[in-house]
């Protein structure tokens, strides 16, 4: 299915959608459901994971660090973590979303998950596509 022969699609999923599958039961926890039932592979880096930890401190949020250790303790064992090497600097107006695209290079992603719109205003970078949770939902139930 994935582009380098392997059997199960591989992702890589921007902070805010691993924060909407710890706060909210939309298609963003459907996905992260699909991740820890094996269905489809989810890349990380230590910058998105570090990311995550900081956005949830953010008050607004009310999550409590329970919380966020059990997703984190339930994604762990299944995700699969890279190092980016390559430095990727195609978004200028947010330079900090480029850590997302170089997980997904590193990782070999067939596509980038996000509500991020500079992200999704790129669509594709080097053949990996970008797309909302619930866009790449539906398209899954077309494959």
């Amino acid at each position: 299915m994935g582009t380098t022969g392997r059997e199960v699609m591989r992702i890589t999923v921007d902070t805010n959608i691993l924060i909407s599958a710890l706060g909210w039961n939309g298609p963003e926890a459907a996905i992260i459901e699909m991740v820890l039932e094996s269905k489809i592979e989810l890349c990380l880096s230590a910058q998105i994971l570090s990311e995550f930890y900081r956005v949830t401190q953010y008050p607004k949020f009310r999550f409590t660090n329970e919380e966020v250790d059990g997703f984190i303790g339930r994604l762990l064992p299944v995700v699969i973590f890279v190092t980016p090497t390559q430095k990727i600097d195609v978004i200028t107006s947010d330079p900090d979303d480029n850590k997302i695209i170089e997980c997904a290079v590193a990782g070999e992603s067939d596509y980038i998950i996000s509500s991020d719109k500079h992200l999704l205003e790129l669509k594709n970078y080097r053949g990996i596509s970008i797309l909302r949770a619930s866009d790449f939902l539906q398209l899954l139930l077309r494959i």
